[in-house]
């Protein structure tokens, strides 16, 4: 048996949107072919992008490639001489920049009707973080071309299942900050459409609230309250401060606790892909409690 980890990204663009935009916008996005930095010298790219039909509904499946941008530019090291390496031996260096060392492929599955993307994010000893996804792609979806017709593209990471409940329970809970972002209006809830509404009608991109408490004791969130955070955790950031019961402080953020769920597979009668698309739609239920 082998074991991969999943993590997801909900990706809003603005109005008019549909399934069908998401998917143009997905296909547009990987015919640009741009490579984006990730983290040191490591660069990202969308490697490959189709779609297929599931229980009949379109999804994109595709890879997110990671890969080693090697700068030979720089400074070389000669490790049997212990020293630089000179102009001479630099320039008997021949790497074609076309290939890249340490490539890894990280299979993905977007559902365009719940805008969510769902990737490998941990296989064996290959990592491609849900922070990294979310850089490249924010990164690729700023290109001029891209922008001009979809508009800016809003990418949250999805939180654990437990954050929200972490900032929540919190013994005395001294202030509350929740940042959204407008959701999709025709997603599944009532409340999303009224602040999909709301700040639409004051021309707003982004909401912040906070609420700090007048006492020791700590905050009360209404139900009202806790609905709103439930909207901005996988549409912005929720942020909690407070207290344990021996005064010790605890901070919480939903934004630092990325969903990362683990699933079982037995690769001689199931592809990592195959694995990825059933733990995608059992998470989805999950994120959003309806199919």
């Amino acid at each position: 048996m082998k074991i991969i980890t999943v993590a997801a990204l909900n990706i809003v663009m603005p109005a008019p949107h549909s399934p069908e935009r998401y998917i143009e916008l997905f296909q547009e996005a990987f015919n640009l072919r741009l490579q984006t930095n990730l983290r040191g010298d490591f660069a990202g790219m969308i490697g490959s992008c189709r779609i297929e039909e599931i229980d009949k509904r379109n999804v994109i499946k595709g890879e997110l490639y990671k890969f080693f941008d090697l700068k030979i530019d720089g400074q070389w090291f000669n490790t049997e001489e212990q020293k630089l390496a000179d102009e001479k031996e630099i320039a008997e260096i021949k790497i074609p920049s076309n290939l890249k060392p340490h490539f890894q492929i990280f299979p993905f599955i977007f559902i365009p009707s719940k805008h969510r993307l769902f990737f490998i994010s941990k296989d064996s000893k290959e990592n491609f973080s849900p922070g990294q996804a979310e850089k490249m792609l924010s990164s690729i979806f700023l290109a001029q071309t891209l922008v001009e017709k979809y508009g800016e593209i809003n990418i949250t990471i999805e939180p654990s299942s437990e954050s929200l409940e972490k900032i929540f329970s919190m013994p005395r809970l001294k202030s509350l900050i929740i940042e959204v972002t407008p959701p999709n209006p025709d997603d599944h809830e009532e409340a999303q459409k009224r602040l999909f509404e709301k700040l639409d009608n004051i021309n707003a991109d982004k909401q912040i609230t906070e609420y700090v408490s007048k006492d020791s004791e700590g905050l009360n969130p209404s139900e009202d309250i806790k609905a709103l955070a439930e909207i901005a955790k996988s549409n912005g950031k929720v942020s909690g401060r407070g207290e344990d019961q021996t005064g010790n402080t605890i901070n919480v953020s939903t934004a630092a606790h990325p969903l990362l769920e683990k699933a079982e597979y037995n690769p001689k009668v199931q592809s990592r892909s195959e694995a990825l698309l059933s733990k995608a739609f059992e998470l989805l239920q999950q994120i959003i409690g309806r199919p």
